[in-house]
């Protein structure tokens, strides 16, 4: 069967590829619907009747038709360009295996002695690169699993300590929690020697004043007792004075009694 676009698919091929919703050519990717295809070839009845007739006529077998035979060469050389854009890079490798398949499938016995050889060696060589790619890409592949089972094994890893790590936050987070609730403790107790602090600073504060008073009052007391102190001694001397002039005044009068005693003309001598 051929699409609208010239590319041949096999009966198999074309029935699973644009049975699907949206379908496209695998070669040029244009739209393409089951329904819209071409049969190239006849029923097998058809194709029974054909052979049995080409031998009654003894033609020795029914030939490709040139056209048949253009369309399938169009169709691997279409299918080489896809495997050399998917080998590039440019292109899917499934589209490419995809329309290599489709050729493969559409050449028919009858019609392989017709077919292009170099085209045949291109497609072998093609695929050959193709399977070369895949291999490189299956050691790609194996080196990435390599690659990939290392860092699932270091994320093993790196999950252990993350639990790890994170049972010692919790302890952490725990051991904090029960610091800040002593640091509330000793906040409050803080608090309390503060106000006490204020309290004894208030009854300091009194206290000084009280011994400012005090001291003021001494000082007056001080005063007051030099003051005193000075007239107790102005005392003392002024008594001491008076005292010396009473026993001059005692001494005195004592003599003039004794005098007063002994008579006029005594020629007695007045002991002293």
């Amino acid at each position: 069967m051929a699409t609208q676009c010239g590319h041949v698919y096999c009966l198999d091929c074309a029935t699973f590829h644009f049975s699907r919703s949206e379908p496209f050519c695998a070669v040029c990717r244009k739209p393409q619907t089951l329904e819209n295809m071409v049969r190239l070839y006849l029923d097998d009845e058809e194709h029974s009747v054909r052979v049995s007739a080409g031998e009654e006529t003894g033609e020795g077998g029914i030939s490709s038709s040139p056209v048949s035979v253009m369309s399938i060469e169009r169709a691997g050389e279409d299918a080489v360009a896809t495997i050399e854009r998917a080998i590039a890079g440019r292109e899917d490798v499934q589209d490419a295996l995809l329309a290599c398949n489709t050729f493969v499938n559409s050449v028919t016995p009858r019609e392989r002695a017709h077919i292009n050889q170099e085209l045949l060696r291109n497609i072998a060589s093609q695929l050959t690169l193709v399977q070369n790619s895949l291999k490189d890409n299956e050691a790609q592949i194996a080196r990435f699993k390599k690659d990939l089972r290392a860092a699932r094994a270091k994320e093993a890893k790196a999950r252990t300590q993350a639990e790890e790590q994170g049972h010692l936050l919790l302890r952490a987070e725990k051991e904090l929690i029960a610091a800040a609730r002593r640091l509330d403790v000793q906040k409050e107790e803080y608090d309390l020697l503060h106000q006490q602090c204020v309290v004894a600073a208030e009854d300091a504060n009194r206290q000084r004043v009280r011994a400012a008073k005090a001291e003021n009052q001494t000082e007056e007391f001080a005063e007051e007792m030099k003051h005193w102190r000075e007239r107790a001694t102005k005392s003392t001397k002024k008594y001491y004075a008076l005292k010396n002039d009473l026993k001059q005044l005692k001494h005195a009068a004592q003599s003039r009694s004794r005098h007063s005693q002994i008579p006029a003309g005594s020629d007695d001598l007045e002991v002293v």
